[in-house]
Formats: C-alpha cells, structure tokens, sequence
C-alpha cells in the first residue's frame, strides 16, 4: 500500500506569505499540528527542491569516499562537534545501545570562536578532496536558517505573541547544527541493542528533517510510535527542548530513533538553536496558577553540553 500524505499533518508554508486572512489560517494549521499530533510535514519551506537534491547529491560524494580522506575533515581533540563523524562515536542517547550512522556536520562559520562545548560555537571543517561541496552544502545552510527564522516568527504570532517573541533568543551566533547523516544496510549483521540512533528529543528550538528512505519514527503526542513516510518535497518539522522549555510544555518536544536497516539511508537535518549564551525559561505567557512554570533556566550550549555528555558516557 502506498503512503497517503493525507494520513499526516501536511502545512503548506507558502501560505505565511500571503494576506492575513491565509497566513492565519496557516499559523492554526501549525499550532494543531504540534499539540494534537507532535509533527507536520512542510511543503515550500523556502530552498528550492533542486537544492535540497544537491546537498543529497553532496553527502552521497562524501559518504563515499574511503576513511583517509574523510579523515581530512575529522576534528582532533577538543572543540565544537564539526566535520566527519565516523561509525561507532555517534553517542547513545539511550543507555546499552549501538548506534550504526556515521555523519557530516557544519554550522555557523565563526572561526574567531573556540569551545570544548558540543553545542559551542567555531569553525567548520571541509574534506580536501570534494570540489564544489563546501559551496553546495554550506550555501543550503545559510539559505535553510534564514528561512527557519521565518518560523521562528510563525512559532509565536500562532500564540498571539509579538513575532519576535522566539527569535530575539537567537542570531548568526546560534548552536544551530545541520548533518549529513548515512545509515549504512546492516547486511543481517545486526542484534537487538544495535540502532540506527537511539530514541531521544532534540536540545534545540525545532528540527527540519529529510530522508531518502524509511528508518525514521516519531512518537506522537498520543505516546504512539509511527513511521511517518518519505515525501521527498516535504521536510518532517518536529518541536525540541527550548520550544517546550519556552512555552512551559504546550509545545511538546517530539521524541523520535532511527531503526537499524537492510538499506541504506540518508538524511539532512537542521537543528534549529538559540544562542549558544541564550538563557532559556518559561515565558510568562504561558506560566498560570494552573500551569506552573515546569522548568528551571538554563542555557542553549548548557543543555546541549550536559545531554550529549550523558549520552557519549553510554557509549558501549
């Protein structure tokens, strides 16, 4: 049977560029999405599909390439997560689990910035031998953040807050992370603790994701696990810790893995972040005598620092 898009929340986000009238009704189609179901899929995010099949096309190149020269671009020591993430250190958000994913990831290009953080800020890494790839990749990232800040704005008019409500808490200097993620076919070598990535929320504001292939489920606000589908013109939209931090829970961070499979399986994912220094707390707005406010502050590079930590300590 052939997945019907019609069975998931499906936001046509061209529609928060139209009059009044659309936009709202496209902010409501937002808001139920996330509270009643925990997703949607977003037609027309801003990047052309021509360039998301580019990046696709770039992180096949990458992933392709033998160890030594994706060695080019492994970082040594400390400093913020960029560049190769090879097979066996992707950290296990769930304890006694195996991840089986190897990954590219870049951010923000600050090279005036130095950190020992996970979600610190720095400079990116590049393979030497992938002509093109740094202006591929990296230009879909600064066209996919700039576009993401349009729903960031979205995230708060659906409230009926100042539109700057959310994205006052971020800049260039974000912890926003994009990846390049290959989930190689397990070839029958696999066992119960082995994963594509273990089960966890995101630690940013929300997540952008896309894939080539089934692996991915998401936990639903109706504590069901699906598999939602692959629609390649359609990026999966899903809440992280500081949209649910920030609205004091009525926004949900949506819980999601990756399974171990028979094929191979690629996916982009942009993590959408505050600021690294961004002290991040209940908004009063969402705060009442009926909803105490559920969350003490803490920092967007403060809690990235602290869940990942956790979960490369359960590194097997």
């Amino acid at each position: 049977m052939i997945p019907q898009l019609s069975q998931h929340p499906d936001i046509d986000l061209a529609g928060l560029h139209a009059k009044s009238q659309k936009r709202a009704s496209t902010l409501a189609e937002i808001r139920a999405a996330f509270e009643d179901v925990g997703y949607f899929y977003a037609a027309n995010f801003g990047p052309s599909q021509a360039s998301v099949d580019a990046v696709f096309a770039e992180a096949r190149r990458f992933h392709a390439l033998d160890d030594e020269h994706k060695r080019t671009a492994l970082q040594l020591g400390g400093g913020s997560q960029r560049g190769w993430i090879p097979l066996g250190t992707e950290p296990a958000y769930e304890a006694g689990t195996i991840a089986r994913c190897e990954s590219f990831d870049l951010a923000m290009e600050l090279p005036g910035e130095s950190s020992t953080e996970f979600g610190g800020l720095g400079a990116n890494l590049w393979p030497t031998a992938l002509p093109g790839f740094h202006d591929t990749v990296y230009g879909w990232y600064l066209a996919a953040r700039a576009a993401a800040r349009q729903l960031f704005v979205a995230f708060a008019e659906m409230y009926g807050l100042p539109a700057d409500t959310f994205a006052k808490y971020e800049s260039e200097r974000s912890s926003s992370m994009m990846r390049l993620l290959r989930y190689p076919p397990n070839e029958g070598n696999t066992a119960e603790n082995i994963v594509g990535i273990s089960a966890h929320t995101d630690y940013e504001a929300f997540t952008l994701m896309s894939q080539t292939a089934p692996g991915l489920e998401l936990l639903t606000r109706n504590h069901e696990w699906i598999e939602p589908p692959v629609f390649e013109d359609r990026f999966i939209v899903i809440v992280g810790d500081m949209l649910e931090r920030l609205t004091n829970g009525q926004l949900r961070a949506t819980r999601h893995r990756v399974n171990d499979t028979d094929w191979e399986r690629f996916s982009l994912i942009l993590f959408n972040a505050f600021d690294a220094d961004a002290v991040i707390a209940p908004l009063p707005a969402f705060v009442s005598d009926e909803n105490p406010s559920r969350f003490d502050p803490t920092t967007q590079v403060g809690h990235i620092n602290a869940e990942v930590s956790t979960a490369v300590a359960n590194i097997i």
